[in-house]
């Protein structure tokens, strides 16, 4: 059959027809032996033909293997080593927890003053008053890089709020201002007042390695926030959707892109947070994998930059200059985004596609000002990852010194992708702005 000229909306009816030749499947029983043979409009076919919806089609995106259709794609995901991360990034084990819009409860975060929807206030909860021995106050310290940047003060915003429920609890926030060695001699100054527990939200893994052993060879237990350490001593990590994030990047684009011209085919820039980084590896991998069944997108560059707005906009300023034709801009954080924003709107190159279409501009993270962004049809689709997570880590915390038992691997559910109207994506429903914005950081 041939699919090249239809319609998406015609092109999916062929698609429902030849779905006979297939048996519906569940995500965990799919041959993908077979998957990673397929390619192109053969490959989209199939994905129409498993008919998998909500969490099963965001799993199936998920786990796809690296394909050999787009050598380009695969050079990079190898050269890079995603492979490695993706083996030890933690995995959900049994049932994992959910997410549906609406949950969590509002507050105001006590360093910003700003209103804060807190996602996962309902996962590992803690009633408020005292916890273990009330006649005891638990010291803990939490540090975290750079609260002059609005993702890692809301972060510590539910930290916080999480310590002012209880009240025989005293949280003291370091801000270890993106330099490891601060971060390690804030470790260690803690290490040696003895405190109770230490929480560390890491710029990279390795350097934090040492001082969570010697924290862990004192009896001072530790919990890292979003990102992993360079340790196997940690009490806990809390761990998100950065695998769906990827996912989530790439099914939209080939979504966005077939229902524009019946074909996938682009040239992608990609403006990326710091190489080695778990946010960047973990995106960067998991959207690869997706395009690398497109033998027709190619990645004109990839760079890299320290999650700087005024550097992100000089890359794609350049890049503009550079490339002729840019068809799509992944970026792998919001300020990546908001750079690429702002190079576009001064370059006035948003509709410098083919046939005068728009640039398709992909972020990750919630940032409200990306958000607004969308609203102006400026950013494509975000794929959210909270930094409302602090409150998460401590309540984890607070319960191992409380006495309970608590799981290695907190790893919180994917949460929906956010477009500007609700839509859905190869069985996947997004949110709108409207429905995610009450989560969104850097509000007020």
């Amino acid at each position: 059959m041939t699919m090249i000229k239809k319609s998406f909306k015609t092109m999916l009816t062929g698609l429902a027809a030849s779905a006979l030749m297939f048996t519906p499947l569940y995500a965990a029983s799919i041959d993908w032996g077979k998957v990673k043979r397929l390619q192109g409009l053969e490959f989209l076919n199939y994905v129409e033909s498993l008919d998998l919806k909500g969490q099963q089609a965001m799993d199936f995106w998920k786990r796809i293997p690296l394909s050999r259709a787009n050598k380009q794609v695969a050079r990079l995901f190898r050269k890079e080593a995603f492979a490695i991360y993706m083996k030890k990034y933690p995995r959900p084990e049994g049932r994992a927890e959910s997410f549906t819009p609406g949950m969590g409860v509002e507050a105001t975060g006590p360093l910003s003053g700003q209103s804060l929807k807190l996602p996962f206030s309902g996962f590992h909860p803690l009633p408020e008053g005292p916890i273990g021995d009330p006649r005891r106050t638990y010291r803990i310290g939490y540090t975290i890089h750079g609260l002059n940047h609005p993702w890692s003060l809301n972060n510590a915003d539910s930290a916080l709020w999480e310590a002012r429920r209880h009240p025989n609890v005293e949280l003291s926030v370091l801000d270890s201002g993106f330099d490891n060695h601060k971060q390690v001699a804030q470790i260690d100054s803690w290490v040696k007042d003895e405190l109770d527990g230490i929480m560390i939200w890491p710029m990279q893994e390795a350097p934090t390695g040492p001082p969570v052993n010697r924290a862990h060879a004192a009896g001072i237990p530790t919990v890292t926030i979003d990102r992993q350490v360079g340790s196997h001593e940690v009490l806990a990590q809390i761990t998100g959707n950065f695998p769906a994030n990827g996912a989530q990047q790439g099914a939209y684009l080939v979504h966005r892109l077939f229902q524009e011209m019946g074909m996938v085919e682009a040239n992608i820039l990609m403006i990326r947070k710091p190489l080695g980084s778990t946010a960047d590896a973990m995106r960067t991998g998991h959207f690869l994998k997706v395009i690398s069944y497109f033998p027709g997108l190619r990645i004109i560059d990839s760079l890299h930059n320290s999650s700087n707005r005024t550097q992100s906009q000089q890359q794609v300023a350049e890049a503009l200059k550079q490339h002729g034709l840019i068809d799509v801009i992944f970026c792998t954080g919001a300020e990546q985004a908001m750079g690429a924003v702002l190079a576009v709107d001064e370059a006035q190159r948003w509709n410098s596609r083919a046939q005068d279409r728009r640039i398709i501009l992909l972020s990750n993270d919630d940032l409200f000002e990306a958000l607004e962004a969308m609203r102006e049809d400026k950013i494509a689709v975000t794929a959210p990852y909270t930094p409302l997570l602090g409150g998460l880590g401590l309540r984890v915390l607070l319960q191992s010194l409380a006495g309970e038992s608590v799981p290695k691997n907190v790893i919180t559910p994917d949460l929906p992708m956010i477009t500007r109207e609700r839509m859905n994506i190869f069985g996947i429903q997004t949110i709108s702005i409207d429905d995610w914005a009450p989560y969104s950081y850097g509000r007020d």
